[in-house]
């Protein structure tokens, strides 16, 4: 458990690092290396806590990793859209009406809820090539990683403004 913690906020330290360079601000070219460079540097981290902390049997090892590789691209194809709903917001936070305001967070709703059925798409196929007890703690390690990453992204942002 000490380990965990420890990639945790391993993992926290490195993902905040990159989340105050100026991606919110700088040239679009720049925007994009930065987030690329951040999606690089999250994956890697994920799958180094996964490796220290499912403690998979050898057989599990060789299934484990194809079922992940397919959630972890359909995750990125969401944190891509969470990216891009929150340069939207940075960018233009002072001056959202009430229109653009429900819009933006209806769309964040709604990746949230996309997210949990991700989850749970991907515990029903982690339960068909392992054991429940290792599908579930891939879901717990996932959403607590997940978690370390959401409030990286945004601990930043400012809230709404009442205008």
């Amino acid at each position: 458990m000490k380990k965990f913690l420890f990639t945790i906020c391993a993992l926290l330290a490195t993902v905040s690092l990159y989340a105050q360079t100026p991606a919110f601000t700088a040239s679009p070219q720049g925007q994009n290396m930065d987030f690329e460079t951040i999606k690089t540097l999250i994956k890697a981290e994920k799958r180094g806590v996964l490796k220290e902390n499912m403690n998979l049997a050898e057989d599990e090892n060789d299934v484990f990793w194809p079922v992940y590789d397919k959630y972890e691209f359909e995750h990125s194809q969401l944190m891509n859209q969470q990216y891009t709903l929150l340069k939207e917001y940075a960018e233009n936070f002072e001056t959202l009406d009430e229109k653009r305001t429900d819009e933006l967070m209806k769309l964040a709703l709604k990746l949230n809820k996309q997210e949990i059925d991700l989850n749970l798409k991907y515990y029903k196929q982690m339960k068909k090539v392992v054991s429940t007890q290792t599908a579930a703690r891939f879901v717990q390690i996932m959403g607590q990683l997940n978690t370390v990453i959401d409030l990286s992204m945004t601990q930043e942002l400012p809230l709404i403004n009442n205008l």
